[in-house]
C-alpha cells in the first residue's frame, strides 16, 4: 500500500503498523504537536516531513515496517548515520520520514529510549515542549507550537497522557546548563510574543501564567554538580549546536 497523501493520517498509519508488529515508534515535531492541539484553526500549518523516534535495538524491525508501508530506504544516509538516525523516502508524495534512534540529537541532546510508552502516538507532551524550547534559533512556527502545547495540555508533576510534567522538564534542565540557558531564553521570548496571537484573553492569561510557573520552577530547581561546574564557564564556551532545519 502506498503512503497516504494526508500527513496526519499517514503518521498514524505508520505508528499503528509499527505497534501491530511489536515495534515502538512515536511522533515528534509539528505533527506530534498537532495531535495534542484542541483548536485546529490555531495550530494547523504546513508540514514538510514526518519525524519519529524509535529504539536502536529495533533498527532492523523498523526498516522492515517501512518497506511494507511503501517507503524506500535512504541507503547512503542509513549506512552513514544508522546508529542514531534512519531516513525513508516517500516517492509518491515527494517527502521523507526521519527517525531518531534512542536520542534526540539536535541543538541539545537527551536520551528518549525510556520515554516511548506514555502516549499512544507521540512522545510525552513534556518532551515535545522541551524539544521546541531547546532550539537555539527559535522561529514563529516553534513559538506557535509552544503556545499550542502550553495552552491545550494539562500541567502536572508526573508523566501521563496529554500532560506536561513540569518536574521532568526542570530536572532535565537542572542537569544540563546549556539546555537550561536555551529553554530559559525561549520561555522569555514566547511570553514577549504572546500578545501578538489571536487568542481569547483567558487563553493568553493561562499560557502566560503557565510559562511563568515553568520559568520559576527552572530557576528554583536544585542543580546538579555537573550543571554547577558548567555554569562557571558560562557562555565563554559553546553551549548549543544551533542545528539548521
Amino acid at each position: 500500500m502506498e503512503p497516504k497523501s494526508n500527513m496526519v493520517e499517514e503518521a498514524a498509519r505508520i505508528v499503528d503498523a509499527a505497534t501491530k508488529n511489536g515495534v515502538t515508534l512515536r511522533l515528534l515535531g509539528g505533527l506530534a504537536t498537532r495531535v495534542h492541539c484542541e483548536d485546529l484553526t490555531f495550530c494547523v500549518r504546513d508540514y514538510s516531513d514526518i519525524d519519529l523516534v524509535g529504539l536502536s535495538k529495533e533498527k532492523h524491525e523498523i526498516i522492515d515496517v517501512f518497506e511494507t508501508l511503501g517507503y524506500i530506504s535512504d541507503t547512503r544516509f542509513n549506512a552513514l548515520h544508522g546508529h542514531k538516525r534512519l531516513k525513508f523516502e516517500d516517492t509518491t508524495n515527494n517527502r521523507h520520514v526521519d527517525i531518531f534512534l534512542d536520542h534526540f540529537d539536535m541543538d541539545h541532546d537527551w536520551d528518549l529510549s525510556h520515554r516511548l510508552h506514555v502516549e499512544k502516538y507521540t512522545l510525552p507532551a513534556s518532551d515535545l515542549l522541551l524539544m521546541k524550547l531547546q532550539i537555539c534559533k527559535i522561529n514563529e512556527k516553534d513559538i506557535r507550537d509552544i503556545i499550542t502545547m502550553v495552552k491545550d495540555c494539562d500541567i502536572g508533576e508526573k508523566d501521563a497522557p496529554h500532560v506536561i510534567n513540569m518536574e521532568y522538564v526542570a530536572e532535565k534542565c537542572s542537569d544540563d546548563w546549556g539546555l537550561y540557558e536555551s529553554v530559559l531564553e525561549n520561555l522569555k521570548t514566547v511570553v514577549t510574543f504572546l500578545p501578538q496571537y489571536e487568542l481569547a484573553k483567558e487563553e493568553k492569561t493561562t499560557v502566560e501564567n503557565r510559562l511563568k510557573d515553568l520559568t520559576r520552577r527552572l530557576l528554583t530547581h536544585e542543580k546538579t554538580a555537573k550543571w554547577m561546574l558548567r555554569s562557571v564557564v558560562g557562555k565563554h564556551m559553546k553551549w548549543c549546536e544551533s542545528v539548521e532545519e
